[in-house]
């Protein structure tokens, strides 16, 4: 399996504080079934001072501890990209880190307000050859109560990633509620772990993977987290997927 979105680097944003850390966390998710890694640091978040250069080199001297370590873990680099005013100008100028320096990248929407033209944002980067992932859609309080906002952006072209502890309900029933409906939609891409950790956000791929395999079938469950990661790795394609808008879900008054 590969998870294409970890924050597994050390001392950048708010996962392992250092080296042994993230090499706990790696040699976990080698025993969990896991071979490669997208190392995907938060990059444009006010809450860390995180740029392009200090994570390629920290992603340099972890590729190199791994290596020494002799972990079996392959490691690739890309970022939890924030959506700022001027995203689009940054990937272009390459200042950015898309996965694996391809046209993929992941996309973390605001948690509160979302900005009013969103669709004409990510047209244009869909029009400058580039595809956002959304990261965990489920966990974002304005689209869990407007999965339009979801629907619209996929339509556009952009891919959705959910996260693994979502399925298992481990971020609560309304994640997973809102997971398992976009899978039966055939609206989800990949499943990642967002891993920050060894203990509750670790790196483990398998119980999330078991849940999908009952709602859409382990074939279909295997593209999420295998031949749709390993398409960007390969410099291919994900080609366009049938997203079915569920119906809404009823909502009953009570008086």
């Amino acid at each position: 399996m590969i998870d294409i979105h970890c924050h597994i680097l050390p001392g950048l944003d708010d996962g392992p504080e250092n080296f042994q850390g993230t090499l706990e966390m790696c040699r976990m998710a080698v025993d969990c079934g896991i071979t490669s890694v997208f190392a995907t640091p938060h990059l444009y978040n006010s809450l860390f001072t995180t740029n392009r250069a200090s994570i390629l080199d920290v992603y340099e001297e972890t590729r190199a501890a791994l290596e020494s370590e002799g972990v079996p873990l392959s490691l690739y680099l890309g970022a939890d990209l924030h959506l700022v005013p001027d995203l689009g100008e940054k990937i272009l100028k390459n200042q950015a880190l898309t996965l694996n320096n391809s046209r993929y990248f992941l996309l973390e929407l605001p948690s509160t307000i979302l900005p009013p033209n969103l669709d004409q944002v990510v047209q244009k980067m869909i029009s400058d050859s580039f595809v956002p992932i959304i990261t965990h859609p489920e966990r974002n309080p304005v689209i869990l109560k407007r999965e339009e906002i979801l629907f619209d952006l996929l339509e556009q072209g952009a891919l959705c990633q959910i996260t693994a502890m979502s399925l298992t309900g481990e971020f609560g029933k309304d994640c997973e509620r809102f997971a398992c409906r976009m899978l039966e939609a055939g609206a989800v891409h990949f499943i990642a772990s967002d891993a920050h950790s060894t203990g509750w956000r670790k790196p483990d791929l398998c119980p999330a993977v078991s849940v999908a395999e009952q709602i859409i079938g382990a074939e279909d469950a295997r593209r999420l987290v295998k031949d749709y990661p390993e398409a960007i790795l390969s410099g291919g394609g994900i080609g366009p997927v049938s997203v079915k808008r569920p119906p809404k879900p009823k909502r009953f008054w009570f008086f």
